[in-house]
């Protein structure tokens, strides 16, 4: 019976480890911001050895689309409501 009650609360303890430790390798999850996504575009750009003139042009697309107006479901959502 002796072993018994040792061996029961060290299992617990293990077991909890090895929860926590599970809990604690995972990063949160989170969708990038516009700002974010275009930065990696803008990396993403610069590490493809493209020429002067294709990079620069490129690099204005990016820099235009970011300039977009940002629309939402919940805009749409209004506005197919109205008419």
């Amino acid at each position: 019976m002796n072993t018994l009650a040792r061996l029961l609360p060290t299992t617990l303890a293990l077991f909890a480890v090895a929860v926590i430790s599970g809990c604690a390798n995972h990063p949160e999850l989170r969708p990038y911001s516009a700002d974010e996504t275009r930065q990696l575009q803008l990396e993403a750009l610069q590490r493809r050895g493209l020429s002067l003139d294709d990079y620069e042009q490129q690099r204005r697309v990016i820099q235009r689309a970011g300039n977009l107006p940002v629309v939402t479901e919940a805009a749409d959502i209004d506005r197919s409501s109205r008419g």
